[in-house]
C-alpha cells in the first residue's frame, strides 16, 4: 500500500544509477553524420553531429560548449525551397526534433540558429529517404505515454499492410540491455516486431552493468524507461468460431490526455449480479454518480454524496495514528471496543494496519478480533475483511525461479486450511474463523528483476496464484461463503531500490518539458484478465489507488517551494521560464502524474463480464481440457497450480443450463504471439479458441 508515504517523498529511486560509478557513454556509431558545410559558432562551438529520420520527423544531434542556447531557429534548406521553423526548444536527453519535415529523396540542408546567445549558428548537410515519408502509423491512430527522451522511442510502423513496434532509439551505451513487452523479455524490437492493432503495449527497457538477474543489486549501475501504447483497430474482422468471442468493443477508444476517460465515456450498466467491484473516483469534475452507474458497487469514503452501503474503505496504520504494536498489544477490550465504535457503517471495510507484523502475535490478534466483532456487530450487513493479514489461505505468488515448483502446492487442495497462524484458535477459543466474511487474495504486479531463458518473469505467475490461492480459501469450510475477491493495483512496488520512470508531460503554459519520476505501470493485458477473472470465476475486485480525484489539463501541476515531490525535472521551452511558475495553489486541482490507463482496463473487463452475467450470476465454474502440442490435458482440482508448473493455457468456463462462458489466457507465450487452442466444451464437444499474448478471450456459447 501506499497511503503511508504518498506525497511524503520519504521513498527515492536513482534515474541513472549510483551517484559515484562509471560513465556509460551512448554508442552513436551507427547513425549517419552530418557534415558541417558553413559555421559561425566559434563563440560556441555549435555543430550538428548526426541525425535520425523516422517518417517525416526529422531529429539531429546538436552540441556545443557554451550553454543556455536553446531555443533555436531552424531552416530546412533543398533545391532552393526553404522550411522554416521558429522557437524549436532543445533539452537534455533529447535531440532537436521537426516533427514534419516535407522534403524529396536526396541531399538538404538545415541551419541552426541560437536565440540564447547572437551569432551562434551553423548549418550542415544531410540525406533524406522519400520513402520513410508514410513509415509511422498515422497519429489519430495511436497513443503513447510514458518516458520521452533518447533511450527509448517506440512507435508504430506499417509496411506489407502489418503492424511492428519499431524501437528507434536502440539505445546502446555497453551495458547489458534488457527489453519487455507487456513484462516478458523479447528480442529484435530495434528492428520492428509484428503486433495487432486493437491492443495496448507497456514496453520497458533496461540497462545494467551486470547480467540481468543481477538486478536486485541496487550498487550496480541501473538505468530505466517505459512507454505504453495503445494502438486503434484499423477493421473489423471477427473471428470464425462456433463460439461467440466477447471483444473488446470498438467504442472503446483512449485518449491522448493524462486523464482518465471510462467515467464519461463507457454506456452505462448495472453493476452485475452478485459482485463486488470497488474503484475510486479519478476526475474530480465527474460526479461520483457516473460510477455508480458503471458498473461500481463501492466508491472510498471521501465520497460524501452517496449511500454509506455503497462506500468502501481501507484502514491504514493512520486509523491508530501509526502507533505501534505494544501500544495496541496494552488496551482493554473495552478500549478497543471504543475504537471499533468509531467505525461507521460502511459497505465495505478493510484492513491494513501494516506497521504490525503480517502474523500477528498473540496479544494483538486478540484486540483485533475484540475489534473486528465489535465492528459486525454494529454492522452486520458490511463486507469486512483483512487485507494486510490475508485470508485464512495465504500464497506467497509461486513462480518458476524460486526454491518452490507451482506443482508442489497442489498437495494443499487434499486437507484445504489456514497456512498461518493469524486463523488459529487462542487458547480462549476466539479466532477470526467467524469474523471476516470476504477473502481477499493480493494481485500486487510482482517484480520483472528475474528473467527465466523464455523470457518470462515472476508477474507472469500473478493471476494463476491468485485463481489456486482463492479456491483453496473457498474451501476451508469457515470461508466457504465468503466473497473471494482480488485485492489490485496499478503499479509495481520498488524493488531493490529501483531506478525510477522518468515520465514525460508536455506543458503548453509555460511551454516545456515537465518529467515526474514514477514507477513502473502494469501490464493493460494482466490489468483486463485480474478484471474478467476477478468478476467471472469469483466474486470481484478492489482496485487501489493512491489520492484523491485529480483535475485535468496538461498545465495543471503545483509543487510545494522547496518540496522533493518524489523528484521532477523542468525544461522550459524558451530556455529561461523558471519552476517557480507551478509554485502557485491550483484551485481546481492538479492533473494525474501518470496515465493510470490499467484502471480504464478493469473498468472495461466489468463492462466484458456485464454482457455474460446471465451465465456467471449462479452459475458452476469447470475448467476444461485443452491439447497441447498433440495431446490432450484433462483438467484437475489444482488445475491453476499444474497450468502454472507446465507454463501452459488456463481454460476455465461456467455453466447455467444450456448457456456457458469460456475465459483463457496463455501467461507466458509471447506478448505478441497468437495461439490457436482446442478446447474441450461441457458437453464434450471440441472447438478452437484463440489467445493473443497473454490478453484474455471471453466466449460464450450454447450446449448442444
Amino acid at each position: 500500500m501506499l497511503a503511508a508515504f504518498t506525497g511524503t517523498g520519504i521513498w527515492a529511486w536513482n534515474r541513472y544509477g549510483p551517484s559515484q560509478g562509471k560513465d556509460f557513454p551512448e554508442q552513436l556509431s551507427a547513425l549517419p553524420i552530418a557534415v558541417t558545410i558553413d559555421s559561425a559558432s566559434s563563440a560556441c562551438d555549435l555543430t550538428v553531429r548526426r541525425y535520425k529520420q523516422i517518417g517525416r520527423e526529422m531529429q539531429f544531434e546538436i552540441a556545443a560548449n557554451a550553454a543556455g542556447l536553446a531555443p533555436y531557429n531552424v531552416e530546412i534548406t533543398q533545391n532552393g525551397k526553404v522550411q522554416k521553423f521558429e522557437n524549436v526548444p532543445h533539452r537534455v536527453s533529447i535531440w532537436l526534433t521537426l516533427p514534419n519535415v516535407e522534403l524529396h529523396a536526396g541531399k538538404s540542408s538545415v541551419k541552426v540558429t541560437s536565440l540564447g546567445q547572437p551569432g551562434c549558428e551553423t548549418t550542415a548537410e544531410f540525406n533524406y529517404d522519400d520513402s520513410r515519408k508514410s513509415e509511422i502509423l498515422d497519429g489519430t491512430k495511436w497513443v503513447r505515454q510514458g518516458s520521452k527522451d533518447n533511450w527509448l522511442d517506440v512507435r508504430p510502423v506499417v509496411k506489407g499492410g502489418k503492424i511492428f513496434l519499431k524501437d528507434f532509439a536502440n539505445f546502446q551505451d555497453g551495458r547489458t540491455k534488457v527489453v519487455m513487452i507487456d513484462n516478458i523479455v523479447v528480442a529484435g524490437i530495434e528492428n520492428g516486431v509484428e503486433v495487432k492493432p486493437g491492443y495496448f503495449y507497456t514496453i520497458t527497457a533496461k540497462w545494467i552493468d551486470a547480467p540481468y538477474n543481477d538486478w536486485w543489486n541496487s550498487l550496480r549501475n541501473r538505468a530505466l524507461r517505459q512507454q505504453n501504447i495503445w494502438i486503434n483497430a484499423l477493421d473489423n474482422k471477427k473471428e470464425k468460431s462456433t463460439l461467440t468471442r466477447i471483444e473488446i468493443p470498438s467504442w472503446f477508444v483512449l485518449s491522448k490526455d493524462i486523464n482518465v476517460h471510462f467515467d464519461t465515456t463507457f454506456p452505462e450498466f448495472e453493476p452485475i449480479e452478485g459482485k463486488l467491484v470497488m474503484q475510486y473516483r479519478l476526475n474530480n469534475w465527474v460526479p461520483a454518480e457516473n460510477y455508480l452507474k458503471r458498473g461500481i458497487t463501492h466508491l472510498p469514503a471521501w465520497e460524501k454524496d452517496i449511500p454509506a452501503n455503497k462506500i468502501h474503505w481501507t484502514a491504514s496504520p493512520g486509523h491508530f495514528q501509526d502507533k505501534n504494536e505494544q501500544w495496541f498489544a496494552g488496551l482493554s477490550r473495552q478500549e478497543v471496543e471504543a475504537l471499533a465504535d468509531n467505525t461507521p457503517g460502511l459497505g465495505v471495510y478493510a484492513f491494513d494496519f501494516e506497521f504490525w507484523n503480517q502474523r500477528y502475535p498473540p496479544d494483538v490478534k486478540q484486540r483485533l478480533i475484540w475489534f473486528s466483532e465489535r465492528i459486525r456487530k454494529n454492522h452486520p450487513n458490511m463486507y469486512l475483511f483483512d487485507y494486510w493479514g490475508g485470508s485464512a489461505y495465504t500464497n506467497q505468488h509461486f513462480n518458476k525461479m524460486g526454491d518452490k515448483s507451482p506443482a508442489s502446492f497442489a498437495k494443499d487442495y487434499a486437507h484445504p486450511g489456514p497456512n498461518h497462524s493469524n486463523f488459529d484458535k487462542l487458547p480462549n477459543g476466539d479466532s477470526f474463523q467467524n469474523v471476516f466474511n470476504v477473502s481477499p487474495t493480493d494481485v500486487y504486479p510482482r517484480p520483472t528483476s528475474v528473467a527465466d531463458a523464455q523470457g518470462n518473469t515472476q508477474n507472469n505467475f500473478v493471476l494463476l496464484s491468485a485463481i489456486h490461492s482463492l479456491r483453496i480459501n473457498k474451501l476451508i469450510p469457515f470461508q466457504k461463503n465468503n466473497k473471494s475477491v482480488f485485492y489490485a493495483w496499478n503499479r509495481h512496488m520498488p524493488y531493490a531500490n529501483d531506478p525510477i520512470v522518468p515520465w514525460h508531460h508536455e506543458t503548453t503554459n509555460p511551454k516545456g518539458d515537465l518529467i515526474l519520476n514514477q514507477l513502473e505501470m502494469m501490464p493493460a493485458s494482466q490489468a483486463l484478465s485480474l478484471s474478467l477473472f476477478s468478476l467471472v470465476l469469483f466474486d470481484g475486485y478492489y482496485l487501489w489507488h493512491d489520492s484523491q480525484p485529480g483535475g485535468r489539463g496538461e498545465n495543471a501541476y503545483h509543487f510545494d517551494p522547496g518540496s522533493t515531490d518524489w523528484g521532477k525535472e523542468w525544461y522550459p521551452a524558451d530556455g529561461k521560464t523558471d519552476i517557480s511558475v507551478f509554485h502557485k495553489p491550483l484551485p481546481n486541482g492538479d492533473s494525474p502524474r501518470y496515465w493510470d490507463y490499467p484502471t480504464e482496463f478493469y473498468a472495461l473487463g466489468n463492462w466484458m463480464a456485464k454482457q455474460v452475467e446471465d451465465v456467471i450470476a449462479g452459475g458452476k465454474n469447470q475448467d476444461l481440457a485443452y491439447e497441447i502440442n498433440g495431446s490432450w490435458q484433462e483438467p484437475q482440482q489444482a488445475q491453476a497450480a499444474l497450468v502454472a508448473d507446465r507454463k501452459d493455457p488456463f481454460v476455465s468456463a461456467v455453466v447455467k443450463g444450456n448457456k456457458f462462458v469460456v475465459l483463457a489466457v496463455d501467461s507466458f507465450q509471447s506478448p505478441v504471439a497468437t495461439r490457436k487452442l482446442n478446447i474441450r466444451l461441457p458437453d464434450g464437444t471440441k472447438t478452437t479458441i484463440t489467445l493473443y499474448g497473454n490478453w484474455p478471450s471471453l466466449y460464450k456459447g450454447v450446449l448442444k
